[in-house]
């Protein structure tokens, strides 16, 4: 994709391409040069949307809690997290609209990032994506 304003063919490519990842269980192992296109991907769609909704799966709090927390930063939404400690899986929700989050304990066999887009203007934008590596954004 050019660093110009993304066409209707570059979205359509792009959505394809997130779109891959849907109805995983776990985010699959990926190249660094696949990591970094999906890291451009999710930031463009980032741009041509009014907002996100993330979930992520994880073992542990302390997992779940930095997978989050660095999604939202990229994300452009900083946010520090103050949840309440808790042991075993979990699933935490964040709104970046509202930055409000909801957490609680996961039994599923899911783990990774599903990012949500909600755009007004790009139609084809609105989704869900997903699963992604925990550790997509570290660092």
């Amino acid at each position: 994709m050019s660093s110009s304003e993304p066409g209707a063919a570059d979205i359509i490519a792009t959505r394809k391409q997130l779109a891959r990842f849907s109805c995983l269980e776990t985010a699959p192992t990926l190249s660094a040069e696949e990591l970094a296109d999906i890291r451009q991907f999710l930031l463009l769609f980032n741009q041509l949307s009014d907002y996100q909704t993330l979930g992520v799966c994880a073992d542990t709090l302390a997992q779940g809690k930095v997978a989050m927390e660095n999604y939202i930063a990229a994300l452009g939404s900083p946010a520090n997290l103050d949840l309440p400690n808790k042991e075993g899986p979990v699933y935490i929700k964040f709104n970046t609209l509202k930055g409000a989050w909801h957490l609680d304990d996961y039994s599923g066999p899911s783990r990774g990032v599903l990012v949500s887009y909600h755009a007004c203007d790009v139609e084809e934008v609105n989704g869900t994506y997903g699963p992604f590596p925990l550790d997509l954004f570290d660092g």
